[in-house]
């Protein structure tokens, strides 16, 4: 959190972040300013109770400045995550804790910054939004694709050079 501008506060599968990201949407009730915060959350990080009853805080306080983005690749650390603990249905869930909730192929570049842009920009909105984007964990490099292993897996300067020899000879 310390690298990137904008990204004020960093967390992991403990599922802190929303409980964080609602602070945040709330915070500009006192201080008066405007603005829109985003939470960028694993799938396996739906198994945390915590998500949940930040979920649930976030709809009864209608924390309208507040988007979740659910990365859907269906993998955590400890393997599939639907075989660890099954989450779905998942939209369906969001949309029951008092939700709006959106689908969109994250791979998608020029769908996703539509759909962001334009709930970011819904100043008629009531409720907080999550949107549940599809992936594919690894994207492009077939030995990182579904392998578990790679969830917190470090490129090493050979994985790298690997990685984008794999990903430059599928753009030509």
């Amino acid at each position: 959190m310390r690298k990137v501008p904008g990204v004020d506060f960093s967390s992991g599968s403990i599922g802190h972040a929303l409980s964080n990201g609602l602070g945040m949407a709330l915070a500009q009730r006192w201080t008066g300013e405007s603005y829109r915060v985003f939470c960028m959350m694993g799938d396996g990080e739906m198994q945390e109770g915590q998500v949940w009853e930040a979920a649930i805080s976030a709809a009864q306080h209608k924390a309208r400045a507040l988007i979740a983005i659910v990365d859907r690749n269906g993998y955590q650390l400890d393997g599939k995550v639907d075989e660890v603990m099954n989450i779905e249905p998942l939209a369906d869930k969001w949309r029951a804790f008092g939700w709006e909730v959106h689908k969109v192929d994250g791979h998608d570049l020029a769908a996703t910054t539509e759909l962001l842009r334009r709930v970011r920009a819904d100043d008629e909105r009531q409720r907080p939004c999550c949107v549940i984007a599809r992936t594919v964990k690894g994207k492009g490099v077939s030995y990182m694709e579904k392998e578990p292993g790679w969830h917190l897996g470090y490129l090493d300067p050979s994985d790298a050079q690997a990685a984008v020899a794999e990903i430059m000879a599928r753009g030509k």
